[in-house]
């Protein structure tokens, strides 16, 4: 496996962004209709373009259209016509079926879409098509301070997709847009999985997004063998991009949970270190507070003994045993000067009680993070 660069532009795929102030605007357009699946935010609260996207992606996709700055959501039947609109639009420009157009938002909620400019985006975007996988990505930022955009190749196929989240950032999934294409042919159920065990295994701010929609379409008809596993690797790297880029995140945190009775209360247990407050805050201290790590997975519903299991900081390279049925004595100077010095933390705990093991991606809590969500509008 070997990364690429230019995103989507490695595959058979069109792309266009357009950005006036914080408006963004996406195209991602198919030589023809492609199969398609769709993983989408699980608040009811949902947004006009989730709605319609869920039904539509049972029609194969053939463009996605994506917009930013606003999330077009808590718009009742008014921000239900604006997106078929939109899509409506599109599909008048590039000459296809609106039924193949998806939808895709991301931004404030509770105001109404200018459509009007988000057209003329749409007309620019058309004239624009060709590779700008780079340029899509920009789009659909909001408070994400870089574009994420990501291929792998994998010999017989590759993966390439373009993501944007940063914060509002909880399981289930996140505020995140993901639009993913590949040369395979791919099961039914197969993405549901991967984000299973890797998008909805992050946390910024146990803030559930109202429009989170992950896309992935083939453009290929080749069967091969290991592309699950393919795009689970795929989508923990996107991830890790996710969390790398949270609100005021200045550390990447990964958490491991192995010896657990069974994977559900390892997820259980991952799921709490990375949505603790006190654990996120403890890492922007630069401070190895395992009591933290050890209470959240107390309360998780995870079945512990307390005298089987340890926990281990991993920083820098060097691994260190903090608790193993009692508390250490440890070099808490030392840590702490090893903690300023990486940005990536990994907190390991071993239940000892049987084989369950998960993983969970998690980013310190900042000052920063307040300043931003103060003012965001």
């Amino acid at each position: 496996m070997k990364i690429l660069e230019g995103g989507l532009d490695n595959l058979n795929v069109k792309t266009a962004g357009i950005r006036n102030g914080k408006n963004g605007l996406a195209l991602i357009v198919f030589d023809q209709v492609c199969k398609a699946e769709g993983v989408f935010t699980t608040n009811r609260m949902s947004a006009a373009p989730v709605q319609i996207t869920r039904e539509r992606i049972k029609n194969g996709i053939q463009a996605i259209v994506a917009t930013s700055g606003n999330a077009n959501c808590a718009t009742g039947e008014q921000g239900l016509r604006d997106a078929e609109s939109i899509a409506w639009k599109a599909a008048e420009e590039l000459g296809i079926d609106e039924k193949n157009v998806a939808i895709a938002s991301t931004g404030i909620i509770g105001e109404y879409l200018d459509t009007s400019l988000i057209k003329k985006q749409i007309e620019e975007g058309v004239k624009s098509l060709g590779k700008n996988s780079s340029k899509a990505a920009q789009a659909i930022m909001t408070t994400d301070t870089r574009p994420k955009e990501l291929c792998m190749d994998f010999g017989r196929f590759k993966i390439a997709g373009i993501a944007k989240g940063s914060g509002m950032i909880h399981p289930h999934m996140a505020t995140m847009l993901c639009f993913i294409v590949t040369d395979a042919e791919f099961e039914g159920g197969v993405l549901r999985k991967a984000v299973d065990e890797t998008l909805n295994m992050v946390s910024v701010d146990n803030d559930m997004s109202t429009n989170d929609t992950v896309l992935l379409v083939s453009v290929g008809d080749k069967r091969v063998d290991g592309f699950a596993e393919a795009l689970r690797i795929f989508l923990e790297e996107i991830a890790g991009m996710l969390i790398a880029d949270g609100e005021g995140v200045n550390k990447l945190v990964e958490i491991r949970v192995v010896g657990a009775k069974n994977k559900g209360e390892a997820r259980a247990a991952a799921h709490a270190i990375a949505d603790s407050m006190l654990v996120k805050t403890s890492v922007f201290g630069n401070n190895a507070n395992w009591g933290r790590v050890a209470a959240a997975v107390g309360y998780s519903g995870a079945e512990i003994d307390m005298e089987r299991m340890k926990i281990w900081y991993g920083i820098g390279g060097k691994k260190i045993l903090l608790y193993n049925g009692a508390a250490m004595e440890v070099d808490k100077e030392g840590i702490e000067d090893l903690m300023k010095k990486n940005d990536k933390i990994e907190i390991v705990v071993d239940l000892g009680l049987g084989d369950g093991e998960a993983r969970a991606w998690s980013g310190d809590l900042s000052y920063e993070y307040v300043k931003i969500n103060a003012s965001y509008s």
